[in-house]
C-alpha cells in the first residue's frame, strides 16, 4: 500500500514538474521545474528498485544537464518571457486530437505484442550488464555527442560575447 501511495505522489510530482516546465515563460523557472520532474523520475526509479539508474538520473540530469541549461540560459540576454501573450492557441483541440491519434498508432502494436505474465522470464540485474547494454552499441555516438555539446557551448559563449569592435585609441594611425 505504501508503494502505491509513493508511486502516485512521485508520478504527480513528475507530471506537474513537466507541465510547469513546458508552460513557464521564464526560462529559469522552467529549468527548475524540469529539475523537479527529473527528481520525481528518480524517485520512480527508486520504487522500481533501480538504484543505479536513480543515482545516474540525479547525477547526470539534475546535476550536469540542469547546470548546463542554467549556464546556457544565463548567457542569453532575455530570460523572462512575455506573460501578456495567450497561453492557449485557437487550434489546441485539433492538436490534442492529432497527438492522441499519433500516440495510439505508435503504441498500439507494441502493446498488443507484450508477452503475457506467464511467459515473462526472471531478470538478474547487475550494474555491469546494464553498463554493457547501454554503452557497447553507442560508444561512438556518445563521443560524437560529447563533441557536439562542447562545440555548442563554445558557440553559445562566442555568440553571447558578440562582435567586439576595436576601440579608437587602440587603432594605430
Amino acid at each position: 500500500m505504501n508503494e502505491e501511495i509513493s508511486f502516485w505522489i512521485l508520478s504527480a510530482i513528475a507530471v506537474l514538474g513537466a507541465l510547469v516546465a513546458v508552460r513557464k515563460r521564464n526560462l529559469i523557472h522552467g529549468v527548475f521545474a524540469l529539475l523537479v520532474f527529473f527528481a520525481g523520475l528518480s524517485g520512480l526509479f527508486l520504487l522500481l528498485l533501480a538504484e543505479f539508474i536513480a543515482a545516474v538520473q540525479v547525477l547526470v540530469y539534475i546535476g550536469a544537464v540542469g547546470v548546463l541549461l542554467l549556464f546556457a540560459i544565463m548567457l542569453t540576454e532575455r530570460v523572462a518571457g512575455d506573460d501578456d501573450r495567450r497561453m492557449i492557441s485557437r487550434g489546441w483541440s485539433w492538436g490534442l486530437l492529432a497527438a492522441a491519434a499519433v500516440f495510439v498508432v505508435l503504441l498500439l502494436r507494441p502493446i498488443q505484442q507484450l508477452p503475457s505474465q506467464d511467459a515473462a522470464q526472471p531478470i538478474k540485474p547487475s550494474v555491469e550488464a546494464l553498463g554493457h547494454k547501454l554503452i557497447n552499441p553507442y560508444v561512438v555516438t556518445l563521443e560524437v555527442l560529447a563533441l557536439l555539446l562542447t562545440a555548442a557551448l563554445i558557440g553559445a559563449v562566442t555568440a553571447a560575447q558578440g562582435l567586439r569592435m576595436p576601440k579608437e585609441e587602440d587603432s594605430p594611425e
